[in-house]
């Protein structure tokens, strides 16, 4: 008996269509990079998308202003800001010999917005002088309201090489990493030196936490007294 494929929801539908964009943008991106590309040879440096999911995909791409166009017939190319940041991608990676790149994500909520976007700030400011780390790209997303709890919310998007494992579960632990994805590389050797010493990073940040919420429950009862 051959098993039947469950049907796919609407909302992992569009998923996959959203993902498809981002894949095929980042292509189209790659070919631009190289010069100017009509609609016609992009789609002959991409075979494997239709003209439909091209066109798309341009349009999605002229709105975020990623790209422009100009000329006839008409030429893409990259906006001046994209072309920016992969210049100064490619330097940093000219440069950068850590094994591990990593995308993350550190969210944040408070009561005061300004407290709030200043604290941020600084976190961004400390990972971007931390001599562990080498910060490809970093944004602080606008602070909003959340409509849950009537708190203020924001985030740190960032792509980050870590100079070993170590500093790679520091990372997670003292910038407060809410959402990691491993970029490279495929697979990784760790030393029993280098397991030892993040094995015991990891205990000693454990044991910092728990005596910092004792001593606050202490500070609390005296409070109450």
């Amino acid at each position: 008996m051959v098993d039947q494929e469950e049907p796919i929801s609407f909302k992992d539908e569009e998923l996959k269509k959203n993902l498809s964009i981002i894949d095929l943008r980042n292509l189209i991106a790659k070919n631009l990079s190289t010069g100017d590309k009509t609609e016609e040879d992009l789609k002959k440096l991409i075979p494997g998308a239709t003209y439909e999911e091209l066109v798309l995909a341009l349009r999605n791409m002229l709105t975020l202003k990623l790209i422009k166009k100009e000329g006839f017939p008409i030429k893409y190319s990259l906006s001046l800001d994209i072309k920016e940041k992969l210049a100064k991608r490619k330097e940093i990676s000219n440069t950068d010999q850590n094994p591990i790149k990593v995308s993350i994500i550190i969210e944040s909520m408070a009561s005061d917005k300004g407290a709030l976007r200043n604290a941020m700030e600084e976190i961004l400011e400390r990972l971007k002088n931390d001599p562990s780390y080498k910060v490809y790209e970093a944004n602080l997303a606008e602070v909003v309201v959340q409509e849950a709890t009537s708190l203020f919310s924001t985030y740190i998007e960032a792509e980050v090489s870590c100079l070993d494992f170590q500093s790679l579960l520091k990372l997670i632990y003292y910038y407060g990493v809410t959402s990691i994805d491993v970029n490279k590389p495929e697979k990784l050797t760790v030393s029993i030196s280098d397991l030892q010493e993040g094995l015991f990073a990891i205990v000693d940040m454990t044991h910092g936490y728990a005596d910092m919420i004792y001593k606050l429950k202490q500070e609390m009862g005296h409070l109450k007294k």
